[in-house]
């Protein structure tokens, strides 16, 4: 009798555990990498407003889009905290506002990659990385990596070229 109700409790535990994780949490969690790229493929067509990235407020004098790109890229990122940006820039693409630049941060060596070029558009972030390897600085796997880098190119070169 005990052990049906520990088993129960477990589940609920993880049940609880699962609903509170954010969107992007969620497809970080999945161990199949085709699933977790159609989980950050739904994510991604989201309504504006929907997105699961956290509000951070803008340092002061910078620019709230500025601090919201800056977020954003770094919750793509293996260690957040390393992420170092240079050459940012609000760019005017289509009536709409844009922001490019470039970001440094650490890889799952510990390393510092070297800076990478990354947009962004108000609701997703497109960071190019080179290296689907170790020196790899997102928390993506090399195969999702791999399998979105054409998408995060093109976007990049639209808002930034």
């Amino acid at each position: 009798m005990i052990r049906p109700i520990s088993a129960l409790l477990v589940l609920v535990a993880t049940t609880a555990t699962m609903e509170a994780q954010t969107p992007l949490q969620k497809c970080k969690s999945m161990a199949d990498s085709v699933e977790r790229l159609k989980c950050y493929d739904a994510i991604q067509s989201e309504p504006a407003g929907t997105s699961a990235q956290p509000a951070q407020p803008a340092a002061p004098g910078e620019d709230p889009l500025l601090a919201k790109a800056k977020a954003t890229v770094k919750s793509e990122l293996r260690d957040p905290d390393s992420a170092r940006f240079q050459d940012v820039k609000v760019r005017k693409v289509g009536g709409k506002q844009a922001v490019c630049g470039l970001v440094n941060a650490k890889n799952s060596k510990g390393g510092m990659t070297g800076l990478h070029p990354f947009a962004y558009d108000g609701e997703h972030v497109y960071l190019v990385v080179y290296n689907p390897g170790p020196a790899n600085s997102t928390s993506l796997s090399a195969a999702t990596l791999g399998a979105s880098m054409g998408s995060r190119v093109s976007n990049y070169n639209r808002l930034c070229r």
